[in-house]
């Protein structure tokens, strides 16, 4: 019985965990990447607008993973991509501020995280990586360890590297308890509050980029959920409402 509901909360959790494949140019790389996700358990592949993933190439790589790539969801663009997800995890070698995480230390967050919220790991494309407002959308930076003289690397293989991180973090302790609380607002609803605050901001030339971020940091922590972030918009209509008269 405790087998079958560790095996339960394993099979959740990783459902919880999106890999996001941002501009994609390579049909082959589509194609590795699914395989390497059927291969360790995961299922939800997202793909923000990608080459022609039908390709030949693509489906020779696959062998056996054809469903990964026909349950894909497929977005125009990032915000779209990662707006459901309570927090993203980007890899890149931009490093964020305060935020990069070395690659055992983001699996273990993204194994903990993912318990109770939904968790987004996203990949670049194979030759710009991703843009820096779409780095700045995700919560965390992941660094994988390359060598400098040759820091290159192949999509499939990053993937792979990050995946089985993660479930060698669940494997054999499927209950990890979560590093942090539920994200109770997924980020499209957390971004459109920033924007509203940041517009305030400014309104009142109080709209400094580091004023914005500081405050984005506050209410992160805070953890708000819906009722209370509703407080805050009516706050934000009443400053204005003053403003005006």
């Amino acid at each position: 019985m405790g087998q079958q509901r560790s095996e339960v909360i394993l099979s959740a959790t990783l459902n919880n965990i999106g890999i996001v494949l941002d501009r994609t140019r390579h049909a082959a790389n589509i194609g590795a990447v699914c395989r390497v996700m059927k291969n360790l358990g995961f299922s939800n592949l997202h793909m923000v607008n990608p080459t022609e993933y039908g390709h030949l190439a693509a489906i020779r790589m696959i062998r056996g993973a054809e469903d990964i790539l026909e349950n894909a969801a497929i977005s125009p663009g990032f915000s779209e991509a990662v707006g459901d997800y309570h927090i993203a995890f980007a890899t890149s070698h931009r490093m964020k501020q305060g935020e990069s995480l070395g690659i055992a230390a983001a699996a273990r967050e993204i194994a903990a995280l993912a318990r109770g919220n939904r968790v987004a790991v996203v990949f670049g494309s194979e030759k710009y990586g991703l843009a820096r407002e779409d780095l700045d959308r995700c919560g965390k930076v992941l660094a994988i360890p390359v060598d400098p003289a040759f820091p290159s690397i192949n999509l499939a293989q990053a993937v792979a590297m990050v995946c089985l991180e993660v479930r060698l973090c669940l494997d054999g302790k499927p209950d990890i308890e979560s590093a942090e609380r539920k994200i109770k607002l997924p980020i499209a609803r957390r971004a459109r509050f920033y924007e509203e605050m940041g517009a305030l901001f400014a309104e009142l030339n109080m709209g400094a980029p580091s004023v914005t971020e500081k405050v984005k940091d506050i209410f992160d922590r805070a953890n708000l959920d819906a009722r209370e972030q509703n407080l805050f918009y009516g706050l934000i209509k009443e400053v204005r409402r003053l403003k005006r008269n």
